[in-house]
């Protein structure tokens, strides 16, 4: 017998047991599979939302477990779960302050293994239902569901593809280090020179405010551009050997809180300049590149080389920040912008026109607003806003001659069809349509009361009356009824059959006319009159045993059915009566 699937999940929900009946669920995957419409998912989906929202935490339990297999395998079951997401979460986690059905040990059970379920559908399918995390992390930071066990249980019971996710994750990671190396040798090939080149102009610059200090001993310790290393060693080895010779002693004193000293005047204002352009450069474009640049390579591994270079590019921008420091650059400059340098061109003097006092007149007039002009002044013609009273005046009777002209008709067809329209009254309901005040005295005569006198203002309609005058009523004509004839054929017993039916009658055929012993009227048939009347008795009790019989069949089949059907082995969710041993029990642990 083919079972509907309502009642394959009623089954499989109202069992009783922890888990589902296996043969069940085979048939229920098998109709899902050759399923191609999609309606049997849409069935199966309607059911389970059934079973959720039933009383009973063990169904709801065994709905869940069942939609979890169905989720697995469908994609179209996983959109109509994602869609109600918000309704599953109240009916198996209790979420916006709902409680789960007794009885309570299947509750706290029911929320684990929903919490279980919900964590592996974020591991598997989160990917693909972004849905699916917006409402772990609902569940997680505002509703406060603990997930620990959960992820214990879902590594315990899948290490593999724990595995295969990490695997996933290394290579992904692996392959964003690769790129993240392949493009900080671009940037380092393409910014190098740049910045090599502006710390050796701030070298020099250092160079030229403080000279070296060999140069303290005159001109034997100058280096020049075509001088050698080996030169300076034997300069520096016979300054060594005149001190030893003459046994002088110079005592040098060094500040180590200011190890460059030098003050910014006039003659060395621009070398100063040229240190905080590139100083700006150094703090706000190179020195954070490179930084981005050392913070990458420290996480990838084949970058020694490169992570080198980087690091001693990272140590002369620092030193060069340095000096700057010591030589009492203020970096506040930085935070200014560079373009409100004042031009300091220098304008020659221009002799200044000599303007006589009718022409200033004139021009003061010319810069007169406009606005406040009067009528006939020349300026006012100029004026894009103003136009000439008599033009509007003109084209205000032309668009007046033109409204009230009657449209002519486009053609011959239309000029018939407006003389043959019938002209159809469109009643007090758009007449009054959309008006706010109705002037109740239609007749224009004057209402005087013969005490009051007459009223200052004009007597106008009520709301209420205005409102009944903006409604239509539509008179609903109710459709006649057909009258129901009764078959009126002679039973057995002496009556006549009270059936009524509008055509035939199911135990006596077509429904005819009758007389009041219920033979057939005279002119109807009169010829087929005595085998009706033979056939009719003879078919009537044949008919009436079949539909004894039938109802017997019937009763019996459903007796049969009551017999065969598993009755549930649901908990009870009624609460145990209290003995008179268990309430003395409870006052004495009360008291205590």
């Amino acid at each position: 017998m083919h079972t509907s699937i309502e009642d394959q999940v009623a089954e499989l929900t109202t069992s009783g047991s922890e888990t589902l009946d296996t043969d069940t669920v085979n048939q229920l995957k098998r109709r899902l599979k050759h399923d191609e419409s999609g309606q049997t998912i849409i069935q199966v989906f309607e059911a389970i939302q059934q079973a959720l929202e039933k009383r009973h935490a063990q169904v709801r339990l065994s709905a869940l477990q069942l939609a979890n297999i169905v989720f697995c395998r469908s994609h179209q079951f996983r959109l109509l779960v994602v869609d109600n997401l918000p309704r599953w979460f109240e009916l198996v986690l209790g979420t916006n302050h709902k409680k789960l059905p007794a009885p309570v040990q299947y509750a706290q059970q029911l929320r684990d293994t929903a919490a279980e379920i919900y964590y592996m559908w974020v591991e598997r399918f989160g990917n693909e239902y972004q849905r699916l995390i917006y409402g772990f992390r609902y569940l997680r930071f505002i509703e406060q569901v603990d997930f620990k066990r959960a992820v214990k249980e879902y590594k315990r019971k899948d290490p593999e593809r724990i595995r295969a996710r990490r695997k996933v994750r290394l290579e992904a990671q692996s392959e964003y280090l690769k790129r993240s190396l392949v493009s900080v040798q671009a940037d380092y090939m393409r910014m190098r020179q740049r910045i090599k080149d502006a710390l050796d102009i701030l070298d020099n610059c250092f160079a030229i405010l403080i000279p070296e200090i060999v140069d303290i001993f005159g001109s034997h310790g100058a280096t020049t551009g075509n001088t050698n290393n080996d030169d300076d060693d034997g300069d520096l080895d016979e300054v060594l050997a005149i001190m030893a010779a003459n046994r002088q002693s110079i005592d040098i004193n060094i500040n180590p809180e200011r190890v460059l000293e030098a003050e910014e005047d006039t003659e060395n204002s621009a070398v100063f300049d040229v240190i905080r352009d590139y100083l700006r450069l150094c703090v706000q474009v190179y020195s954070p590149r490179a930084q981005t640049w050392k913070q990458k390579l420290d996480r990838i591994d084949n970058s020694a080389d490169l992570a080198g270079l980087v690091d001693g590019l990272c140590t002369r921008i620092s030193v060069a920040i340095e000096k700057c420091r010591d030589l009492g650059i203020d970096f506040a400059y930085m935070n200014e912008p560079r373009d409100n340098e004042e031009d300091t061109d220098e304008f020659e003097d221009a002799p200044a026109p000599v303007v006589n006092k009718q022409q200033r007149v004139c021009k003061v007039q010319q810069k007169r607003n406009s606005v406040f002009a009067m009528y006939g002044q020349k300026v006012l013609k100029q004026d894009p806003t103003y136009i000439e009273p008599s033009l509007l005046r003109d084209q205000h009777c032309h668009l007046k001659a033109e409204r009230h002209q009657p449209e002519e008709p486009t053609n011959s067809v239309e000029e018939k069809l407006r003389k043959t329209a019938p002209v159809v009254s469109y009643g007090a309901d758009l007449e009054y349509w959309g008006q706010r005040e109705v002037n109740a005295n239609t007749t224009g005569l004057e209402i005087r009361h013969r005490f009051l006198g007459s009223a200052r203002d004009e007597p106008m309609l009520s709301g209420a009356a205005l409102d009944t005058l903006q409604k239509r009523a539509v008179y609903y004509q109710e459709p006649e009824r057909k009258e129901i004839k009764a078959c009126r054929a002679p039973l057995p017993s002496g009556r006549l059959c009270p059936r009524r039916d509008l055509v035939k009658c199911p135990l006596h055929g077509v429904i005819v006319p009758r007389d009041e012993q219920g033979h057939l009227k005279a002119g109807f048939l009169p010829e087929a009159e005595p085998l009706a009347e033979a056939s009719s008795s003879i078919t009537t009790a044949e008919r009436i045993e079949d539909l004894n019989r039938n109802d017997m069949d019937v009763l019996a089949r459903q007796q049969q059915a009551n017999a065969k059907a598993k009755k549930p082995k649901l908990a009870s969710t009624r609460k145990a009566k209290l003995t008179g041993i268990k309430r003395l029990q409870q006052t004495i642990s009360r008291k205590r």
